[in-house]
């Protein structure tokens, strides 16, 4: 089930001054081990309201994880504060035949706090300007480099019962073979210090809105994770 946490993990505030990204919906296949998992769409959307919606929903289609009928649904509510970003609301369901899990952030900017809910239980975060949740970090990113950001970018992010600093490097410019043909893309990285052997990269759509082509993890057993782009709707 591992590659469900993948999708979008994505998925980052940043220090440039930065216009929300451009709309998308697109689906994905998602792959362990070059083996195809799943499928996964996401769509980003601006509502009447000001804020934007990030909403992902990976399902699992091959194997034992089908037929134990995983799935995975998030949704990140953002909001454009200063040209940068800061997440109000994440919401997380995954689901199995055997459990469930549900994870809540809620952020108030005006009352400096935040938190999370997980099994009932609610824990206090500390509360920094601009932090971002995991899956609306994806966000973040294709405006970072829509506003032209090409070396490193440093973001807070809150998890369940923690926020830490996140950095990555905007690697290289590449062009990406997909399904949806071959793009001019920028690859992005993240930078680990813990050196716990984990890597992510991830590619972005130079001509497509900055929208996410391409995810992959490599886990330091070897095994690898990998969500690929097949269609934009």
């Amino acid at each position: 089930m591992r590659f469900l946490l993948l999708c979008l993990a994505l998925l980052l505030p940043a220090a440039h001054a930065a216009a929300p990204p451009a709309p998308f919906s697109a689906e994905y296949e998602v792959f362990q081990n070059e083996k195809k998992l799943g499928r996964g769409t996401i769509t980003l959307r601006a509502l009447p309201n000001g804020q934007w919606e990030l909403v992902t929903h990976s399902q699992a289609t091959e194997g034992l994880v089908a037929a134990a009928g995983v799935s995975r649904s998030e949704r990140s509510l953002l909001s454009w504060r200063g040209g940068k970003p800061e997440v109000v609301e994440y919401r997380m369901q995954q689901k199995a035949a055997w459990s469930e899990r549900n994870l809540l952030l809620q952020v108030d900017p005006a009352a400096r706090s935040a938190s999370s809910t997980y099994k009932d239980k609610t824990t206090a975060l500390p509360y920094r300007a601009g932090m971002l949740d995991r899956h609306g970090l994806t966000a973040a990113i294709m405006s970072d480099l829509a506003a032209g950001a090409r070396d490193e970018l440093r973001y807070t992010v809150a998890s369940r019962d923690d926020v830490e600093e996140q950095r990555y490097d905007v690697a290289a410019a590449v062009r990406l073979r997909t399904a949806v043909g071959v793009l001019r893309a920028v690859r992005v990285v993240r930078v680990r210090e813990d050196g716990n052997g984990r890597v992510t990269k991830l590619w972005f759509a130079r001509e497509r809105g900055w929208l996410p082509l391409r995810i992959k993890q490599y886990e330091a057993d070897g095994e690898t994770l990998d969500m690929r782009i097949v269609a934009i709707r």
